[in-house]
């Protein structure tokens, strides 16, 4: 019988192992492979590590049929290769995908191949192993029994209750990742390569998964003031008219352009000790003083006039006393990781604040310190205020808040993670009953919260594109005649507004703690939740442009929010 044998190279990853072209060779004579003899319908496969260039002995070569798709339960069977990295699978003809995978010591290699049959052909490939890679991603919302799966491969990954998935031990190169129920075959494919995350609504009948775009990061300014004015160009909302450190603000309140200084943080200490030798004990002992740190952030944001706040390092800033604020100021951390610990951040009558790229996190307090409980206070009468691309995780209670009047503050690309409440806006209305607070919240991301992500005590509320991801409670607490537009923002919990503080022992609400809200177009992932009305007619008196709801917006405020 004659008989030829089809011999391809093979490069890392599918994208490469399709690229490759075909050589063929005739012969009249049998050759004896691992196992046997070549016979009708059989696969050999010899295999190589790539970088070492040899024979990959005792690796491990499975062939599923193309379109396999496992169901959890089976597990294809491993063959594996002899001392010379040879391996013999009979099979009938038809489109396969091979599989192999190599353990050397602590380094792992493995290679994916497509191959198709033909009757009376038998078939000798060299697959060349290259490094290992993942693919993940997560279910930001919808169906709890979708699976994701590659045809071809034995891979059958469940997300976890956080809806995150991880399909490992894969080459690198591109793939069908499915997405689906279990039990159907026809689950919607999404060409993916190693190294991708992915993001999947299921919620709907049809399954969307998206990619992320990629990030913009942050450069550190250098101290060049073009930045700063780039960073203006940035605010909007109730914030709009904030120049921070380029703006000072008058006795009336009014913000005009003013020329700032640089003040650069070159220490992450917040006070030193030093002994007062002007004053010695009878045991020959100096008197010691607590004085601010030279280089510090207290000593930069203690500074009279505008002033931009730079650091020089990344680091942990732990503040030992809450740090008071005045005016005009910009504390930007971009190109940095600057992480805020101790107490917190207090403003009292302020105004001309800027925020930017900061991390607030592990406060040395408890929950029963009322001094200063929050990351970031922003009350009596503070006002123009932006907070943008911050972090604030574990904080006990609540981790921002806006209240006692403080007006013209817009919230956005901010991350709220690890409390009971995101944002407190406002205080309950038998403490005070403020209508002059006025809030804008856009692109903010909320998860792991105990109770709610915005809480809202009167005044007017604007909040938009906002995804409240993982709170216990409402998504957003509209009370005590506050006025609340809730805008195109992504309610992946159960109650996305609540518009009463106080119910009865029956259930019933109290009326005189009621809020008034307009839902227009939100996605409401969980159940209806949607409530009518139309805020009193409240509009906020400033342009801005929302985007639509939908998985899209989903992944970019789950991945861009926080700091770059």
């Amino acid at each position: 019988m004659r008989k030829c044998v089809l011999c391809r190279k093979l490069g890392v990853g599918l994208a490469a192992l399709l690229g490759t072209g075909l050589l063929a060779a005739c012969s009249n004579d049998k050759k004896d492979v691992a196992g046997g003899t070549e016979a009708e319908s059989t696969i050999a496969i010899t295999l190589q590590i790539e970088l070492a260039g040899k024979p990959a002995a005792y690796a491990r070569v499975r062939a599923l049929p193309e379109d396999y798709l496992s169901d959890g339960k089976r597990f294809a069977e491993w063959e594996e290769t002899d001392e010379k990295g040879f391996v013999e699978i009979p099979m009938e003809p038809g489109a396969y995908t091979i599989e192999a995978r190599h353990v050397d010591g602590t380094q792992a290699t493995g290679a994916v191949h497509n191959l198709t049959l033909d009757s009376n052909v038998s078939v000798i490939d060299t697959v060349k192993l290259g490094e290992l890679s993942t693919i993940e991603g997560y279910v930001l919302f919808g169906d709890s029994s979708l699976v994701v799966r590659i045809a071809g491969l034995d891979r059958f990954v469940v997300p976890d209750s956080a809806g995150h998935f991880v399909i490992d031990s894969l080459p690198s190169g591109n793939f069908e990742v499915q997405f689906g129920n279990p039990v159907e075959t026809n689950s919607t494919k999404v060409p993916s390569a190693t190294g991708d995350t992915l993001y999947v609504d299921c919620s709907d009948s049809s399954v969307n998964v998206v990619k992320p775009e990629k990030l913009e990061v942050s450069e550190y300014p250098k101290g060049d003031w073009s930045k700063h004015d780039a960073l203006l160009a940035g605010i909007d909302g109730y914030g709009t008219g904030v120049l921070g450190a380029a703006g000072v603000t008058d006795s009336l309140g009014n913000i005009s352009k003013a020329e700032g200084e640089i003040c650069i943080v070159t220490t992450t200490e917040d006070y030193v000790i030093v002994e007062d030798t002007t004053h010695v004990d009878s045991a020959g002992v100096a008197a010691t003083t607590a004085v601010i740190a030279p280089g510090s952030l207290r000593e930069c944001a203690y500074k009279d006039g505008p002033v931009w706040v730079l650091f020089e390092k990344s680091g942990t800033y732990n503040l030992q006393a809450p740090l008071r604020l005045g005016s005009d100021k910009t504390f930007d951390g971009r190109g940095r990781d600057i992480r805020i610990t101790g107490m917190g951040i207090l403003t009292q009558e302020s105004s001309n604040l800027i925020f930017e790229n900061l991390t607030f996190t592990a406060p040395a307090i408890t929950a029963q310190d009322t001094s200063s409980r929050r990351a970031l206070s922003l009350h009596n009468g503070t006002h123009h205020v932006w907070v943008d691309h911050c972090v604030f995780e574990e904080y006990p209670l609540v981790e921002l808040d806006v209240k006692r009047s403080s007006h013209n503050v817009t919230i956005s690309w901010s991350r709220f993670e690890n409390a009971q409440t995101g944002v407190l806006f406002g205080l309950a209305g038998d403490i005070i009953m403020d209508t002059a607070q006025s809030l804008t919240m856009h692109h903010n991301y909320f998860a792991g919260l105990d109770d709610d992500g915005i809480l809202a005590h009167g005044g007017a509320l604007h909040a938009y594109n906002n995804f409240f991801d993982s709170v216990e409670k409402s998504g957003v607490v509209c009370s005590d005649s506050a006025t609340c537009l809730i805008e195109k923002n992504i309610f992946n919990n159960e109650m996305p507004v609540t518009l009463y503080r106080w119910y009865y022992e029956d259930g019933s609400p109290v009326d005189s703690t009621v809020g008034f809200v307009h839902m227009v177009d939100n996605k409401l992932v969980s159940g209806d939740g949607f409530v009518e009305g139309k805020a009193r007619g409240y509009k906020p008196d400033y342009k801005y442009t929302a985007d639509d709801a939908d998985v899209g917006l989903a992944l970019q405020v789950k991945s861009w929010s926080g700091v770059r």
